[in-house]
């Protein structure tokens, strides 16, 4: 266990424990012994990536519509695994509610989704081109939404309309682009029965199927982020030709 670091920030004495702070270094270091030894810049950003997959994700480009506990967990999980481009797509804003299960901070209470999302992207992983859209996407402008030559659709949206609408619209004019699509994923029900299936085309689907999202099931941080998990995954998995 590293020693602790002591710093005093205001009244009160915050200790760091090999965390970034003002006034230490931006490195940390175990002790040998423990067989563990991490250090800032050694064997890369992607060192621990499966073999070849670094390669194959940094060109690939996807589509993520919806910043909500979906969308912003399935985008951090690609940020990191270094999925080349991203592009982002939400009108609403965060509220303190949603913090329970999406990627933003209490700091950024009021900003748009999509915005405050590609910021956050930006901390993790400066080197992926992420754009943001602030828009509601509909059908009439989707096509103008979607990136050209996108590799990968996630469908992130809460209300079964939307969902319905965009898959509708992959499975129609992009038939060639996989599109992952989630259903049911609410409540506290067991992780493993969020599964993919197989629907027609390219549509791939997650989710346990029969669990809905409203005031009487309600959803946790554990059940969202397995979801966006599963859907990342899925993805990787589909780019790296598996």
């Amino acid at each position: 266990m590293p020693k602790p670091l002591i710093s005093n920030v205001g009244n009160e004495e915050m200790l760091y424990y090999g965390l970034h702070s003002p006034r230490f270094p931006p490195y940390w270091q175990f002790d040998d012994r423990e067989g563990a030894r991490m250090v800032e810049g050694t064997g890369g950003r992607y060192a621990a990536n499966p073999p070849g997959i670094t390669e194959i994700l940094r060109s690939k480009r996807v589509f993520v519509a919806g910043c909500g506990g979906l969308g912003s967990n399935v985008a951090v999980c690609l940020a990191r695994a270094g999925v080349g481009f991203i592009a982002l797509a939400d009108f609403d804003r965060v509220e303190l509610s949603n913090l329970n299960r999406q990627h933003f901070f209490v700091d950024q209470v009021g900003l748009p989704k999509a915005e405050a999302l590609r910021l956050n992207l930006a901390r993790i992983n400066p080197e992926v081109h992420v754009s943001a859209a602030v828009v509601k996407l509909t059908r009439e402008n989707l096509a103008d939404q979607l990136p050209t030559a996108c590799d990968v659709v996630f469908e992130c949206f809460d209300r079964a309309e939307a969902k319905a609408m965009l898959v509708e619209f992959c499975l129609e004019r992009l038939p060639d682009v996989p599109v992952i699509a989630v259903s049911g994923l609410a409540g506290v029900g067991p992780v493993d029965e969020l599964r993919v299936s197989r629907g027609p085309l390219n549509l791939y689907l997650v989710g346990d199927g029969v669990s809905e999202m409203n005031a009487g099931n309600g959803t946790l941080s554990t059940r969202v982020v397995a979801a966006a998990a599963i859907q990342a995954h899925t993805a990787i998995r589909l780019l790296a030709g598996l």
